[in-house]
């Protein structure tokens, strides 16, 4: 019985999926134009509608990359930070359009490591340029794009105000442990 009901909604929610889709075609060819970048190798066509307002919706910046640092796909929030339009950011080598590096990876980059250890690296950096702390993180995601290369989920969070409370939680535990250290042993006297 809960089968039967199932498959009848699944008719009405597919309806209502194209309807939905329809009524949004600009906004869908926009995203659909710069995920079938052919000419750059990255049609990510196949992740279907919706992926971009998924991946917009995260505040931290988010990127699809494949093996050689190429940008596939870009968050509003990469987008924002870096003042670009997908347009200029696809296809284009991260190192150069984010960092200003022509060669060479980012010295705080795990993709190398994600990419030779066949697994998720994520790790804690310290950006001189910026002064602020970041959390970066690569993911495999078991796809490939156009061209045949693996596609990895770049995500970049700034952790320095979490950082910065850590660092003064420490110093109040600090703190209070020497007073605490320096009463008992007045107390002992």
């Amino acid at each position: 019985m809960p089968c039967q009901n199932r498959n009848q909604h699944s008719n009405v929610g597919t309806r209502h999926v194209r309807e939905i889709m329809a009524a949004e075609d600009n906004k869908s060819r926009y995203q659909s134009d710069w995920l079938k970048d052919i000419h750059k190798g990255a049609a990510l066509s196949f992740l279907g509608p919706g992926i971009v307002e998924i991946l917009d919706a995260l505040p931290f910046y988010v990127m699809l990359i494949d093996k050689n640092h190429r940008i596939l796909l870009v968050n509003k929030a990469t987008r924002e930070a870096l003042k670009l339009e997908p347009q200029d950011i696809i296809g284009e080598y991260c190192p150069r359009v984010v960092h200003g590096i022509e060669n060479g990876a980012y010295p705080g980059c795990p993709l190398e490591e994600a990419v030779e250890k066949k697994c998720s690296v994520q790790r804690e950096h310290f950006d001189v340029k910026s002064s602020r702390w970041l959390r970066i993180a690569i993911y495999p995601t078991g796809t490939w794009s156009a061209d045949g290369e693996e596609i990895f989920f770049h995500m970049v969070e700034d952790i320095t105000d979490k950082k910065d409370l850590m660092a003064a939680l420490e110093e109040s535990k600090e703190i209070y442990r020497k007073l605490f250290e320096g009463s008992s042993r007045h107390e002992k006297e």
